[in-house]
């Protein structure tokens, strides 16, 4: 493509920069950045070509827009963007939850000719911000790319390719389908590292020096951004609702058996869980295999 703007340069949208620069997705990125240091700091390591303090002038004569902002902000934004985007221009988005936003974006859009198509790219970091941006993030990440209202194929197939064209593996999902999984293998997991962090810690930070690396690498996810996942939450709370009760059943059952003293039924539930962890172990390297 001949220019491609990313909207937002924390981890995600700065990395992506590093990439398509590096795998020459694109012959001109530019880029949009609130702050003064993130636009000087983007220019200075090569993330960028050019870079601006409003969204509008970064879009102008793109083929692609990437909005990676909070999942609530977009809409926002691409409001800002929409009257000096190109003809048929394609936007699309890194966000944790697609059926509000593709909704929101479907009918902001109303009878222009840009399409908006949603992507999730499954990759990132508890770090956050430019400073972590890396140009392989992306390599052999799975991209769950939402298609839906007014589809339109060749804007589908552009995102397919960009993405493909950074190393992602692309799949196509519809938009309610996508946050019914993802807040089971993503949502989920966050809170309950959370909550695990908020247990162990309940003592003021007493305890802390007593944790090692098994308590560190469970709550890792724990220290990302509380914006952003404020904005995963919100715009996917019913799913996510409905996710925690289930936990709860499953919580449920090993209180009853450490109640009752069910020792070899705890046994035979680590036993099984322990295989269940290989097994995903097993694929996971498989499929992120160059």
């Amino acid at each position: 493509m001949q220019k491609l703007a990313i909207i937002g340069l924390g981890l995600m949208g700065a990395s992506l920069g590093l990439a398509a620069k590096k795998k020459k997705i694109a012959r001109v990125v530019s880029g949009y950045a609130r702050r003064d240091e993130t636009r000087s700091e983007a220019l200075k390591r090569g993330i960028v070509d050019c870079v601006y303090d409003n969204p509008g002038d970064a879009v102008k004569g793109a083929d692609m827009v990437v909005f990676c902002l909070p999942v609530l902000t977009i809409p926002e934004v691409a409001a800002q963007c929409i009257p000096l985007l190109e003809e048929n221009c394609v936007l699309t988005d890194v966000g944790s939850t697609k059926a509000e936003l593709v909704s929101q974006m479907d009918k902001l859009l109303g009878k222009s000719n840009a399409v908006f198509v949603g992507s999730h790219p499954i990759a990132g970091s508890e770090e956050t911000g430019l400073q972590a941006a890396r140009a392989d993030l992306y390599d052999g990440a799975a991209v769950v790319v939402t298609p839906a209202g007014r589809k339109i194929e060749k804007h589908l197939t552009a995102v397919r390719r960009m993405w493909e064209g950074l190393g992602g593996r692309v799949f196509i999902m519809d938009p309610k389908e996508h946050d019914k999984t993802i807040a089971r293998t993503s949502h989920l997991p966050h809170l309950v590292a959370a909550m695990l962090v908020n247990a162990v810690g309940r003592d003021g930070g007493k305890s802390w020096r007593f944790c090692g690396t098994g308590f560190k690498d469970s709550t890792r996810i724990a220290a990302g951004s509380e914006d952003v996942w404020h904005d995963i939450l919100k715009s996917n709370h019913l799913v996510v609702l409905r996710e925690l009760k289930e936990f709860e059943k499953t919580l449920g059952k090993v209180s009853a058996m450490i109640s009752k003293k069910d020792f070899p039924g705890l046994k035979s539930f680590l036993a099984a869980n322990r295989e269940q962890r290989k097994k995903f172990e097993e694929q996971f390297n498989r499929e992120r295999r160059p």
